[in-house]
């Protein structure tokens, strides 16, 4: 992916992970005397940079696209997104058993509640232990991923 600009340089800040926190038009090249105070002029506005340097508008234009920079060799390379850790892993579970789960307690609960207004105690009796044995099946699961 290339985006056309009439910009030849760019000073740009990366974070210790190399993801681009900040960038600015730069007036001149790398190789350029005034490079030196652009830097530290990038440097003082994007404070929380752990690199800062001036790039050509081909290797901004990488980052644009969502790569990111190569903490060791200093060049763009493409982002790999982490392995979600155990925990995120069980949130997710946690997720899909909840979205299975919460639609019949709703329903069960708007049952109920019809029940119990029309005085109908054998509906609900009957949805209570529904809800006993729903709200049990959900718990288990819960559990089985926490304990997984």
């Amino acid at each position: 992916m290339s985006f056309a600009s009439n910009v030849n340089y760019y000073v740009c800040a990366f974070d210790s992970a190399g993801k681009r926190i900040g960038c600015d038009i730069s007036s001149c090249g790398p190789d350029d005397g005034k490079a030196a105070d652009i830097i530290a002029s990038a440097k003082n506005k994007f404070t929380d940079a752990a690199v800062v340097e001036i790039l050509t508008a081909d290797i901004y234009n990488q980052y644009l696209a969502g790569y990111v920079r190569d903490m060791t060799s200093g060049k763009p390379i493409e982002y790999v997104a982490p392995e979600p850790t155990a925990a995120e892993k069980k949130a997710s579970q946690a997720d899909v058993v909840a979205a299975k789960y919460e639609p019949q307690i709703a329903e069960l609960k708007d049952a109920l509640a019809t029940a119990t207004l029309a005085g109908d105690t054998a509906t609900v009796t009957e949805l209570q232990t529904e809800y006993t044995a729903l709200m049990a099946a959900y718990t288990a699961e819960l559990e089985a991923i926490n304990n997984g």
